[in-house]
């Protein structure tokens, strides 16, 4: 054993570090939150898995902005389009048929937001877009707010900002802090990574939205009314800002907020001298675009784990090749989630990468969907070589310890539960723990045969996690 390890465990309650209390509550490795030591132990972000292009049922694929997906009722709704918003039904999250609902016109790039904290029936659907023609008007132009019963027939309550965010601003009941919050585009006047992500607080989306005023208010919305909270750094390509966020708080665990930000790299007549503009001889705002993960415990600081793309673009030839945006929610189905997103096709502002691109795809755009395990998005992995992770002090409730993980065939995993200072339990320690091997998403940890742990709740222990070939996405203790 290292030397260092006893004085390592004893380093937090000496400190005076209180447990982390989990509850019942699902919890995710999505960061360093329940990694207090490691070793051969690696946070990897995980994309999910392209399922193609959804389809009507004359088999012609959808097109539009995917405005927000929301299960209601047992049915999966997905809104799309960027001004005339159909609604979309499926089962499965992958075969979806057209209904009758169609959004009023008027506006753009709306966002619909089912409200989990709303009282009143006649308000549980609410919907946001963006009005503006030009010339920017101060006086009418903004961010316009509607209320429904049923998430088709909306009333208008008037002006929330008056800006113009330029890009539909996503909004969310935030039980943990017990207000509503808001993710919108926020834009520097200084600096070419000019795309960023802001976050508002109010009480109440239907009434105005509460900002910093500045002397220098013009038409967008900026960083100078907003605190920002993601944005691309020095680690991104320098040409390089933030455009949809579609964010998420994940109602399935505890402390999860997801962002599928779309990065936009720009192109400039200099680099990429190549690009066919839209309208010859016109150069405008091309680029493209692909969807990372970023990861948040407050929904205020964010991570992005390994900045790999989450939705990659396709091939060159293929439907979603240098464009792709996803779009907010997302809709579960057993042990899978479904998401959506929107590809052009086409570099931003519909120009082509080159000239002998123009036919290489059969089919150009269209909204595809992904499928992701349960938790999937981050996983704690150990590779072949095996390794180890031990949380910090913890207190439950309940009397199953249940995984979410994946070891495969060749892998395995087996768990100790410790006191506070990190000395194994009898009756807890790895060589009293059942061999775990498989793919779960909801699998109890046995000792000696048993999975029963209730004589640990409600006092401080640690998990000691010993894997080979392994991720490990998520665990929880529950009651039976």
């Amino acid at each position: 054993m290292n030397a260092l390890l006893p004085l390592l465990l004893l380093v937090g309650p000496l400190l005076g570090q209180a447990p982390i209390d989990v509850g019942d509550r699902k919890q995710l490795f999505i960061d360093d939150r329940f990694i207090a030591e490691r070793d051969r132990v690696e946070l990897r972000a995980n994309p999910p898995r392209k399922l193609g292009l959804i389809r009507d049922e004359a088999g012609e694929p959808f097109q539009g902005h995917v405005a927000r997906v929301i299960e209601d009722g047992g049915k999966i709704r997905l809104y799309l389009g960027a001004e005339d918003v159909r609604v979309l039904e499926s089962d499965d999250g992958v075969h979806f048929r057209r209904t009758d609902g169609k959004l009023p016109g008027g506006g753009t790039f709306p966002t619909i937001f089912l409200d989990p904290h709303e009282r009143d029936p006649a308000r549980r659907y609410k919907l946001f877009r963006l009005v503006f023609s030009p010339p920017f008007d101060p006086a009418t132009h903004g961010v316009y707010a509607s209320y429904s019963a049923d998430g088709v027939n909306f009333t208008e309550v008037g002006r929330v900002l008056p800006f113009f965010t330029d890009n539909p601003p996503v909004v969310h009941w935030d039980e943990r802090i017990g207000k509503y919050v808001i993710y919108t585009r926020a834009l520097s006047y200084v600096s070419e990574n000019q795309r960023r992500i802001g976050r508002i607080e109010t009480d109440d989306p239907l009434k105005p939205w509460p900002y910093r005023k500045t002397d220098d208010d013009r038409m967008f919305f900026s960083t100078e009314n907003v605190p920002v909270v993601l944005a691309a750094d020095e680690e991104d390509d320098p040409h390089s800002d933030m455009y949809y966020n579609a964010s998420a708080i994940y109602p399935w665990a505890q402390d999860v907020y997801l962002m599928f930000p779309a990065l936009f790299r720009h192109f400039s007549p200099e680099r990429n001298p190549y690009v066919r503009p839209r309208v010859p001889g016109q150069w405008e705002d091309y680029g493209m675009l692909e969807v990372q993960l970023a990861v948040s415990r407050d929904g205020v600081n964010w991570s992005r784990p390994g900045r790999s793309p989450y939705i990659a673009t396709g091939l060159a030839d293929e439907w979603d090749r240098w464009y792709a945006v996803a779009g907010p929610g997302m809709a579960r189905r057993g042990n899978y989630l479904y998401q959506y997103y929107y590809s052009s096709g086409r570099l931003h502002d519909s120009a082509i990468l080159r000239a002998e691109y123009d036919d290489s795809a059969k089919q150009l755009g269209g909204v595809g969907v992904v499928q992701q395990r349960l938790d999937g998005f981050v996983s704690a992995d150990v590779d072949h070589k095996g390794g180890w992770l031990r949380t910090p002090a913890l207190v439950f409730r309940g009397d199953r310890l249940r995984l979410n993980l994946d070891t495969g065939a060749m892998g395995t995993a087996f768990v100790e539960i410790q006191d506070a200072e990190g000395r194994p339990i009898p009756g807890f320690a790895l060589a009293d723990c059942e061999e775990i091997g498989g793919d779960f998403v909801d699998q109890r940890v046995y000792w000696k045969g048993s999975p029963d742990v209730s004589t640990l709740a409600g006092r401080p222990v640690r998990i000691h996690f010993q894997l080979r070939r392994a991720k490990l996405y998520a665990f929880q203790f529950t009651r039976e």
